[in-house]
């Protein structure tokens, strides 16, 4: 032949004739192309940048105006970009000398500048619902302008133009039934809880999570409190001989932010610009070496049945003059054809799938999509992997194809593996560096995870300490453990074949079989490996994560308690009554109920709606962490329900004496207390006290210096804050729905039942993703069995072998190899779960033996359980030569 023309020609007719092979291939190639083409170009829509992201965030402006309180801002140190927050108040300057929403900062701009205010979050309303009250978020800014347009998406109507008008998200408004269809219904008002009505005249998104309940309102709307400390936002459209560079420092140093809009499209370098971060850029390359890796075995072992089903074919190749190297390049260049088809499929249906599902992935998202942007550099990459993974995939296979003598490839037979099934001791030595490196990496995450939490100065801290040179330590480790196991898969086949004679007949012809082609059963083993440790690796993470937030998890009240929270100002403040308690004890099923009030001192001031209350004080550098504590006053009784400790602390509180949570805040029995009025050093008075260890981790008692009510009333005055329902039993949806019309919030009252995980829908989706990949990897693998294997079928056949051994033996290989790859992928995932359980904070190694235990054995059943059923029990009889 000589060249590659006869090659592309034999590989397109055998493409064509073989159209089920080829397209399996090309949709093992065509789905990764698929799934990452989509994520690029989604990704990349509902996180824009450039010009779309100028317009969303600008409009049709040329810079974005903030006006602060404040008469200069500290030294210019950045160039202001989205990223950077407002700069600081430049010493001196830190008292307001301006009234930001009623400043008019015409005068300090060129004359001709038009100016609207932005679009933002101006604080919350509480709207009479059907049911409870709703608290939603009010949004304001000029909507009459055209500077504005681009910056909200307007789906009907128009925005408002006075302070009786509002625009609300269709959200808000099917929830308030102002829709007749799709469509705003003529005539439609809200009510705030005050009793104002307002006049509803469109229905309006933000472009970011427009889903959210949002009412959209004219500036300085008296639906919320206007702010006099908070910047006011504006667009200012410039004159054209104006750049709006120029205008950045000057107006700086008199308190006002400029934002110009090439600052937004082409943001600039500064301290907000850092690189990635290399532990970032490390998963990132090792997952796209895994994808590419995995597409390899799988379509390596699909391409493998096309040669050995073509082993004539290629045979009549090399007895009329052909060469291995032409033999090669006919299996190569079905690869490229596979790999063509696949990537170009891949992509195309990526891109109409994008088009097509716009608002499923706008709600996926929590964005508006305002434009497309399609990044073609990363496409064309990922095509060029697709096909790059296609033509590697033909490789192996093309060169055993080459190596065929002519008379046994025109007889159809292809040699099996007869190479000893030694383990190499460098592939052992790989394996055990890797799991070393990945244990020490894991190990030296544990212990800066570990510093950190011990260095933390508050409870509240979440350590997210993850250094990358242990990160590498670990990547470096499991990339070493998958390469020496693929290594040694083939091996491995090989000894489990040793294991053959315990097992039934149907078992015995599949290990001895598999261990006959290793060529094939050792890739697919690779292949559903890597897949079930992607899968298993993600359950170990789940489970370590949900384990962390399980251990950080506070109850807010005793389990099965109910508990309402009440506050004194606010629009979404429930104001504490005893008649209101009664009420809502009487709509659950309440066995008894507990109040839970700060002190404050009978000398105690009130500043607005402001009474300070009492505290213990305790030394900032206390060893016991808590440096202060409010004084909460709780009933003994409530205390008596919380085993171990709660008897001993009601007996100290029936003593008169304060309960304390750290033991250094008692000094000779008494405790200090002190009025937070936020004075720097306020007097203090001592009162008897006692540390019970043991404090419950519930709410307000952790942290919480705790008093009687009848030794608060001495005190001072004693404000409910909270009150806890005892249950019997769990309260219907009824009974909730009326306790929350009568406290009038939706989400007042909580019923605490501890830490609510998730898992079980995180759990069934990773199961399922490792069935399909093993069924996948199965699949391919008993296909290519069955195609090697007709001869020796026919053979059993004709000795008397009933017809259903052959659906014996197809699921005897499925099970065997189903079992070899998920075992050896639950190994290598719990590598990755180790390194999650140190990240992620967890306090022990979480292992989801449920989930696992599905993985290894349920999957690898099902798997023979199908090869079963889609298997043929007769054969057509079939010449065997020797």
């Amino acid at each position: 032949m000589g060249t590659w023309g006869p090659p592309l020609r034999i590989a397109r007719r055998t493409t064509r004739r073989a159209l089920g092979r080829t397209l399996l291939v090309a949709a093992l190639i065509g789905l990764p192309v698929f799934v990452a083409t989509w994520f690029g170009v989604v990704y990349r829509t509902a996180s824009p940048t450039g010009e779309m992201l100028a317009a969303r965030e600008l409009g049709s402006a040329d810079a974005r105006v903030d006006v602060s309180p404040y008469k200069a801002f500290g030294a210019f140190w950045a160039e202001p970009s989205l990223e950077t927050g407002e700069p600081m108040p430049a010493d001196g300057a830190e008292d307001p000398v301006r009234h930001p929403a009623t400043f008019d900062p015409r005068p300090l701009l060129p004359p001709g500048t038009q100016l609207a205010r932005a679009f933002h979050e101006s604080g919350m309303v509480d709207l009479r619902g059907p049911g409870a009250n709703s608290t939603v978020a009010v949004v304001t800014g000029d909507g009459r302008s055209a500077l504005t347009a681009g910056t909200y998406r307007l789906d009907s109507g128009r925005m408002p133009a006075t302070d009786g008008e509002v625009a609300v998200s269709p959200s808000l408004a099917r929830h308030f039934g102002l829709l007749d269809g799709d469509q705003l219904r003529t005539g439609a008002t809200i009510t705030t809880s005050a009793g104002r009505q307002v006049a509803v005249v469109g229905l309006a998104r933000t472009l970011i999570r427009p889903g959210t309940p949002t009412v959209f309102a004219v500036p300085n709307t008296a639906l919320v409190p206007v702010a006099t400390t908070s910047s006011v936002r504006y667009l200012a459209d410039l004159p054209d001989t104006v750049d709006p560079v120029t205008l950045v420092r000057p107006l700086h140093g008199q308190g006002i932010r400029v934002l110009p809009r090439a600052n937004v499209v082409d943001p600039p370098f500064g301290p907000q610009s850092t690189s990635q971060d290399s532990s970032a850029i490390a998963v990132t390359a090792l997952i796209i070496g895994f994808g590419v890796l995995e597409i390899v075995l799988l379509a390596g072992t699909a391409f493998a049945v096309g040669a050995r089903r073509q082993t004539r074919e290629l045979g009549l190749i090399t007895a009329t003059g052909g060469t291995a190297r032409d033999v090669r390049r006919v299996v190569l260049a079905q690869g490229l054809f596979a790999g063509v088809v696949g990537a170009g499929a891949g992509a195309g249906l990526a891109m109409v799938a994008v088009f097509t599902g716009e608002p499923l992935w706008e709600r996926m998202t929590s964005t508006v999509f305002t434009g497309w942007q399609i990044p073609w550099l990363r496409v064309a990459v990922i095509c060029l992997l697709g096909l790059g993974a296609g033509l590697a995939a033909a490789v192996v296979p093309a060169i055993s194809a080459g190596r065929q003598a002519p008379m046994a490839a025109l007889s159809g037979r292809f040699a099996a593996t007869t190479a000893s099934g030694r383990i190499r001791p460098v592939s052992v030595a790989l394996l055990l560096a890797g799991i070393t490196c990945a244990l020490v990496g894991s190990g030296l995450i544990g212990a800066v995870y570990q510093q950190a939490k011990e260095n933390a100065t508050s409870d509240l801290y979440q350590p997210t300490a993850t250094p990358t040179g242990p990160i590498a330590l670990v990547l470096l480790g499991i990339t070493a453990v998958i390469a020496a196991l693929v290594w040694m898969l083939p091996g491995l086949v090989a000894k489990v074949a040793g294991l053959a004679r315990m097992l039934p007949l149907s078992g015995r012809l599949a290990v001895r079989d598999a261990a006959r082609h290793r060529h094939r059963t050792g890739p697919a083993a690779a292949a559903i490996m890597m897949a079930v440790a992607a899968t298993s690796a993600a359950a170990f993470a789940v489970s370590n994560a949900l384990a962390a937030e399980a251990e950080q998890y506070v109850p807010s009240a005793r389990h099965g308690d109910a508990l309402i929270r009440f506050g004194t100002g606010g629009p979404t403040a429930v104001t504490y009554s005893p008649a209101l308690v009664e009420r809502v004890a009487k709509l659950l099923p309440v066995k008894d109920t507990y109040s839970l009030g700060t002190v404050s001192h009978y000398s105690a001031q009130r500043t607005g709606d402001y009474l300070p209350v009492l505290a213990t004080k305790g030394s900032p550098d206390s060893a016991s962490g808590v440096s202060g504590a409010m004084l909460l006053a709780v009933d003994p009784a409530h205390l008596e329900r919380f085993e171990g400790y709660g008897p001993r602390a009601a007996a100290e509180l029936r003593a008169g004496r304060i309960v304390v949570p750290a033991a250094d805040q008692v000094t000779n029995g008494k405790a200090a207390l002190l009025q937070e009025t936020g004075e720097p050093n306020p007097p203090t008075f001592g009162h008897p006290a006692a540390y019970v260890p043991g404090t419950p981790n519930v709410g307000q008692f952790r942290t919480s210096s705790l008093i009687s009510p009848a030794a608060a009333a001495k005190l001072g005055k004693v404000q409910v804050v909270q009150v806890h329902f005892e249950l019997n039993r769990e309260p219907t949806e009824d009974q909730l729905s009326a306790a929350a019309v009568a406290l009038g919030q939706d989400d007042a009252l909580l019923i605490e039942r501890g830490y609510q995980s998730p898992a079980k829908y995180w759990f069934a989706g990773i199961l399922a993703a490792a069935s399909v990949v093993t069924l996948l990897g199965v699949a391919i693998s008993v296909s290519l069995s069955a195609a090697e294997g007709r001869a020796d079928l026919a053979t059993l056949a004709a000795v008397g072998a009933p017809p259903r051994r052959r659906r014996s033996l197809a699921a005897a290989q499925a099970w065997m190899l189903g079992q070899i790859g998920c075992l050896l992928g639950v190994g290598v995932g719990a590598l990755y779960g180790y390194t999650a359980h140190a990240a992620f904070g967890s306090p022990y190694f979480a292992v989801p033996w449920r989930e696992i235990a599905g993985i290894v054995v349920l999957v690898p059943l099902l798997a023979g359980l199908l090869a079963w059923l889609l298997t043929r029990s007769r054969l057509p009889m079939v010449s065997r030569l020797n």
